[in-house]
Formats: C-alpha cells, sequence, structure tokens
C-alpha cells in the first residue's frame, strides 16, 4: 500500500511539474521572472496544498533570485486556476512558491574547493 501511495504521488508530481512548466512558459508574460527551474515540488496527502521550489540560474545572490520569484508569488492564483482547469486532480487550493537557493550554495561550496591548495 505504502509504495503503491508513493508512486502515485510521484506520477502527480510530474504531471504538476510538467503543467506547472507549460503555464510559466506559455501563459505568463512578465520579464521579470527570467530564466527559472522548479528544483522540487511537495504536495500534502490531501492534494489541496502544492510547494513549488524554484531556482533561477541567471541570478548570483539570494535577492536577485527572490526578486525573480515575486511574480511568480503574485500569479499564483492564475496557475492554481490553470492546474484546476486542466489537471484532473481535486482541487489545488493553494500554491506556495519558495525560493531555493541550494544551487546558489552548492556553487559557493564548489568555489571554496577549488580555490584550496595544497
Amino acid at each position: 500500500m505504502f509504495t503503491q501511495k508513493k508512486h502515485k504521488t510521484q506520477r502527480i508530481i510530474k504531471i504538476l511539474y510538467k503543467e506547472i512548466t507549460k503555464i510559466i512558459l506559455y501563459k505568463l508574460s512578465n520579464p521579470n521572472i527570467g530564466i527559472i527551474t522548479i528544483s522540487k515540488i511537495l504536495i500534502s496527502s490531501d492534494l489541496h496544498y502544492v510547494k513549488v521550489f524554484v531556482t533561477s540560474l541567471n541570478k548570483n545572490n539570494i535577492n536577485q533570485i527572490n526578486f525573480s520569484i515575486k511574480p511568480l508569488i503574485k500569479a499564483a492564483n492564475y496557475i492554481k486556476y490553470h492546474i484546476n482547469k486542466h489537471v484532473l486532480l481535486k482541487k489545488v487550493q493553494h500554491i506556495i512558491f519558495i525560493s531555493d537557493d541550494s544551487l546558489l550554495k552548492n556553487t559557493k561550496v564548489i568555489n571554496l574547493i577549488k580555490n584550496i591548495r595544497y
């Protein structure tokens, strides 16, 4: 039962990933969003809450990443509307966009390792 539920959750996450990506690429026309990547999606067990972790590839610090995510936060209701319209799931009630700075942190660690001299 647990693996079947986990498999279903993973399929739903993949569907949401594709649908949110399509909406961001083709429906939103805000140039402030820039080049972003959805790094992770978490959903609640009742499918009502969706957390979308987003990182920006062309930004150098967390403030710039947060600036890119603000238009997504403002468009959350619009994105939720399209998900509920096109994806045959229980209604998603809340979408939360969260900046994911793990790529930025990983880059800093790699640069520190490169700068170590023996």
